[in-house]
């Protein structure tokens, strides 16, 4: 039996992707939150649950919504950084592990791939379309930051793909 796929992430985007809208009706919402439902409910991960880091996202949002919700005066995550942070989720490579998923103190949200000790990569996602990165590979360190566009950076894809190439 064969079986015909189509890319639904990297450079192929999923026909429900409309990264950037500036729509703020609330027509506009409803119908960019139907679209996602849509595109999450058509997307079949063959080597991933994706729908856990969705899950993990919402409680975050729940959680951390408010100043001080770690008892230290973090800063409350506001929605702009959710949604880039779901955006982010969204066009996220199918082939690669998923992330632990935090709240830093800042308001930002975090994802972190760990392998070993020495052997980890993490980016923050706040609410202005940047990726903040930090990477450890053995002895060698990398940081940095990436605008995140339509897609997820190469940069961070490259350094993903080292993470996990060894």
């Amino acid at each position: 039996m064969t079986i015909a796929c189509i890319p639904l992430n990297g450079p192929y985007q999923s026909p429900f992707s409309f990264s950037l809208n500036t729509a703020v009706s609330e027509t506009a919402e409803k119908l960019r939150g139907l679209l996602e439902q849509t595109s999450r409910d058509c997307s079949i991960s063959v080597t991933n649950d994706d729908s856990e880091i969705f899950q993990n996202l919402a409680s975050i949002m729940e959680s951390c919504s408010s100043d001080n919700w770690d008892g230290y005066d973090a800063k409350a995550i506001d929605f702009d950084s959710y949604a880039e942070a779901t955006r982010f989720a969204q066009t996220f490579p199918k082939t690669i592990p998923l992330p632990d998923v935090t709240v830093e103190p800042d308001g930002e949200i975090a994802f972190e791939w760990y392998r070993q000790p020495r052997r980890v990569f993490s980016i923050s996602i706040g609410s202005r379309n940047v990726i903040t990165f930090a990477g450890l590979f053995g002895l060698n360190k990398v940081n940095g930051e990436e605008y995140f566009g339509d897609e997820i950076p190469k940069t961070i894809l490259d350094n993903l793909e080292r993470l996990y190439s060894t």
